[in-house]
């Protein structure tokens, strides 16, 4: 395989666990929101995070709310 087959590789698996991020965080987003105990403030500031940190490539923050069995 060719260094351009690689990259080539590596770009597809970037964009793979780019797109698995993002549908992990649209499902919790979804989940949060349905129920009106929820601080929608919070979720935002969590979104707006998590979109940053998906652009630049960093490590997701933890989701607030994600411990809780209610939602």
């Amino acid at each position: 395989m060719s260094e351009e087959e690689i990259e080539i590789n590596e770009a597809y698996a970037e964009l793979h666990n780019l797109r698995t991020e993002l549908a992990e965080l649209h499902n919790w987003a979804d989940r949060v929101l349905d129920n009106e105990n929820t601080d929608r403030q919070y979720i935002a500031e969590h979104l707006s995070t998590a979109c940053g940190v998906l652009a630049s490539g960093g490590p997701m923050p933890t989701r607030p709310y994600d411990d809780i069995d209610e939602f």
